[in-house]
């Protein structure tokens, strides 16, 4: 049995909604409900009766759901219980940083860190939205900046940053010389993306803008890379969004035939949060450290 399955289990109890349970967690309900059910099997027993609009616990499931809270809370409690035991009074810190998060945030925030919390050393651990979502509910990452929507009761989330994204285009796709596109003028071609399970949140929201504006043609890769789009984009058939001047995204098509323009009729941004779990922001804890720090990037409004 695997932790994993275990959080799997209580966020879906908590919420009796798989749907909410699979953003809340920043997974595809899919691959959710089947670590449910790989769960159950390993149980011998049913622990969610599954209707078409409702999700219940079975007398199993009811009967586990303060079992797991109990084992997650302990399993969690293990690093900080380890170095008391050892006389280890030692902290450092890891945060999280998605790919397109702006440098000059990240920059900012640690050395905000370095002077407000002097002596705590902090490791970046670069991830994609969704990774690092879990990571940070396992205990593994103290606090992330994430993008798209954040959501569910044991995070807080600060927005950071909002920047403006544009489409990046092949120049051989027509788009040579123009300083703007609309959404429409790309119904020929395939929007790519790199797997939507790296964040979601985001990969709704861009699906809902685009069939907004006629766009049906879907090229989705594997890869959770944004740098395996340059070569696509590059070939003329495809299209994706990119931050206007920065990010990750944006940098994968330095060099390459490609363009990346404003939308008209579109207002299309790019969000980034800093995100940490709402029980661990006591004293003593490192996340109220960095939590602290995050004010002086946060943006305003």
């Amino acid at each position: 049995m695997q932790i994993l399955h275990l959080r799997y289990f209580v966020v879906v109890a908590e919420e009796l909604h798989f749907t909410r349970a699979a953003e809340r967690l920043s997974m595809a309900t899919s691959p959710l409900s089947r670590r449910i059910r790989d769960l159950e099997r390993e149980l011998d027993a049913p622990l969610f009766v599954r209707a078409h609009h409702d999700v219940t616990l079975t007398p199993a499931g009811a009967a586990l759901l303060p079992l797991a809270r109990d084992v997650l809370a302990r399993f969690d409690a293990l690093p900080d219980e380890l170095r008391r035991s050892v006389g280890d009074t030692r902290r450092s810190a890891i945060v999280g940083v998605a790919p397109d998060v702006p440098p000059g945030i990240r920059d900012r925030y640690l050395d905000a860190v370095r002077n407000r919390a002097p002596g705590l050393p902090v490791a970046i651990h670069a991830d994609n939205t969704a990774p690092l979502l879990r990571a940070v509910r396992a205990g593994q990452v103290d606090l992330a900046f994430v993008h798209g929507r954040v959501s569910g009761s044991d995070l807080v989330a600060v927005r950071v940053h909002t920047q403006p994204a544009g489409v990046a285009v092949g120049r051989r796709a027509g788009f040579e010389g123009r300083t703007s596109l609309r959404l429409e003028e790309l119904a020929a071609l395939s929007y790519v993306s790199i797997n939507p399970d790296a964040a979601p949140s985001v990969y709704r929201g861009v699906e809902t803008l685009l069939r907004r504006h006629g766009i049906r043609r879907r090229m989705e890769l594997e890869s959770t890379s944004v740098a395996d789009l340059a070569h696509v984009v590059a070939g003329g058939k495809a299209f994706t969004f990119a931050g206007l001047t920065s990010g990750a995204t944006h940098k994968a098509f330095a060099g390459e035939p490609v363009v990346v323009l404003p939308v008209d009729g579109a207002r299309i941004q790019l969000t980034t949060d800093a995100v940490w779990r709402s029980d661990r922001e006591h004293p003593g804890d490192v996340v109220a450290d960095l939590a602290s720090c995050v004010d002086a990037v946060a943006q305003d409004g």
